[in-house]
């Protein structure tokens, strides 16, 4: 777990880390300079859990780096990755631990829920993650994620800069055909303006208006991200370059369903 500032909601979602079903034989807690009372709390848990661990930056590294560090600190061969005001179903990583195999990594739908009065959009579909897709969307969230240590290892330096740490990680793991998914909400995901991640979501009904207002959008996103975008797709090509021939897998997972996969 990360956390930056987030006495708030704090102790909710570690109570439902520290009482799941599966033992949690490991609680890192890296505090990326919070200026509330979160270290204070996150000690008071540490002095009554042995397995809790907690860790305090000299310096502010951010979302990506604080996480990637802090995964480098796990002992264990299971990673679960969680951030500081969700709230986890009790027998998550029970399930996922249940259902992960020879993957590298798991994950599962998130259901958010507004907080301050914060819109929100759920969308319970199957998730499409092939190669083709998650190399263009981010379409696998961090706090879902079980992973198998060996995969933060297969993360190149030089890209740990330029992408976030769960787009990284879904693209290795798609990538070596080596990720499964759970289809149902393990995580409720609290969504407030103060998050990091949080974005207001898009219109999505369809009418003339909503049509026209995307494809305007679009056009100025292009405009404005072309450089950029082929700048990150040159080092996404790099990444899957790196990846030896015999482990590369088809483009689509084999368990998706039919309308999700390339005809032939």
């Amino acid at each position: 777990m990360c956390t930056c500032n987030g006495a708030k909601y704090l102790r909710e979602q570690i109570e439902t880390i520290i009482h799941q079903t599966y033992p949690v034989y490991e609680l890192i807690i890296q505090d990326d300079c919070s200026t509330d009372n979160t270290l204070e709390i996150l000690k008071e848990y540490a002095a009554a859990h042995s397995y809790i661990s907690v860790y305090q930056n000299i310096t502010r590294l951010g979302v990506n780096k604080n996480f990637f560090s802090a995964m480098e600190r796990a002992m264990g061969d299971y990673i679960a990755v969680s951030d500081q005001d969700d709230i986890w179903e009790l027998d998550k990583i029970e399930k996922q631990m249940a259902t992960i195999g020879d993957n590298r990594l798991s994950f599962h739908i998130s259901k958010p829920f507004s907080e301050g009065n914060a819109p929100i959009f759920f969308d319970d579909r199957i998730f499409n993650y092939g190669i083709e897709r998650t190399i263009f969307v981010n379409c696998i969230p961090g706090h879902t994620m079980l992973l198998k240590k060996e995969l933060i290892s297969m993360i190149p330096e030089e890209s740990k800069d330029k992408f976030t740490y769960d787009w990284l990680l879904q693209i290795v793991a798609v990538a070596y055909g080596k990720i499964s998914f759970y289809r149902q909400a393990l995580v409720h995901q609290r969504r407030h303006y103060n998050a990091v991640t949080y974005t207001k979501p898009m219109p999505t009904k369809f009418n003339i208006f909503n049509s026209i207002t995307t494809v305007f959008r679009t056009l100025l996103l292009y405009i404005e991200l072309r450089k950029p975008l082929l700048e990150r797709f040159e080092m996404k090509y790099r990444l899957l370059k790196s990846i030896p021939v015999e482990n590369r897998q088809s483009p689509m997972p084999k368990n998706l369903p039919y309308t999700l996969r390339k005809k032939g």
